[in-house]
């Protein structure tokens, strides 16, 4: 389904005038039937996906589909980050232990020194 900008426009200027060019009004507006429209064939099959008909189209999925990765690399580097901080706690909370174990081993030591 088109989306209404193209529909309006249904085809771009260089397409129509490069038509127009080949061929003149007074060539089709009669209606015969037979005519040989060679191009109108590629002009249907282009205009069938509007993205490729409408450059701008074409320039918004491309943003869109950028958006989307944009916002798993933020995802993922916010993710990084938590773990980050979590090893960081857990770093912490470990050299406070080994402090303490340090203390309580030298507290331990004292009693036993040998003269």
């Amino acid at each position: 389904m088109y989306v209404q900008p193209l529909a309006n426009r249904q085809a771009s200027p260089t397409d129509v005038d490069e038509f127009l060019t080949k061929h003149p009004r007074s060539t089709w507006a009669t209606g015969e039937p037979n005519l040989a429209l060679p191009e109108l064939k590629e002009y249907l099959t282009k205009y069938q996906d509007p993205q490729q008909a409408d450059s701008i189209l074409k320039i918004q999925k491309e943003l869109d589909e950028t958006k989307i990765v944009l916002h798993k690399t933020i995802q993922s580097v916010l993710e990084r980050g938590e773990k980050i901080d979590d090893l960081v706690a857990k770093s912490d909370g470990l050299s406070s232990q080994s402090k303490m174990f340090y203390q309580q081993a030298k507290k331990q030591n004292s009693c036993c020194i040998v003269m």
